[in-house]
């Protein structure tokens, strides 16, 4: 088996057990034993429990973003994009079990802090998608010219709170809805009217 298939078998069995008896209950022999290795051959592909931790995670948010830019790449229409984009990544996190229950145990893993922010280059990917979406809108006229720098960290920032709110603050439908009326708001100040 490649490395890689490996490592994102270790990473899967690693959130699962992490979401299901939290960082400090899980070990690594835990981890080992579930993929049917010992720990020190576990230990060739992490160097600690931290982190086997931050990996499994890491691989995690990496598969979530990855599904949405896949998401995006099926349509053309810029506006489709945003409103795939934002429906997409909202909803994974809802049918991911595992990485919704880490996140509502590891709340820091959502920050608005670059310098706090563990997932740093994983998230500056997600707001590439966010970017390369308001950049094709502009040029195609769809959009009105602003500032796309500030308007991608606005919607991220606008993004991670209705993951808080809906995820780890469990409000829920709610969030939800209002997630969807914003997500619809800020599309009808983004377009121009073609009249």
């Amino acid at each position: 088996m490649p490395k890689s298939h490996k490592k994102h078998d270790i990473f899967r069995a690693a959130l699962k057990l992490f979401s299901r008896y939290g960082y400090k209950k899980t070990t690594v022999e835990d981890v080992a034993a579930e993929l049917g290795m010992t720990k020190s051959n576990l230990y060739f592909y992490v160097a600690s429990k931290r982190d086997l931790y931050e990996q499994s995670i890491r691989h995690a948010l990496k598969q979530w973003r990855d599904s949405v830019a896949a998401a995006i790449a099926e349509k053309n229409d810029v506006v489709e994009k945003f409103k795939v984009m934002a429906l997409t990544s909202f909803q994974y996190l809802a049918d991911d079990e595992e990485l919704r229950s880490i996140l509502i145990m590891d709340p820091a893993i959502f920050t608005l802090t670059p310098a706090e922010d563990r997932f740093y280059e994983i998230n500056q990917g997600a707001m590439l998608l966010i970017k390369d979406i308001l950049v094709q809108g502009i040029n195609e006229g769809r959009f009105y010219d602003i500032d796309v720098d500030h308007t991608t960290q606005f919607l991220f920032s606008v993004y991670i709170m209705f993951l808080i709110k809906t995820y780890i603050k469990s409000e829920g439908v709610s969030a939800f809805r209002m997630y969807e009326e914003g997500t619809a708001l800020v599309l009808r100040g983004l377009c121009r009217s073609h009249s």
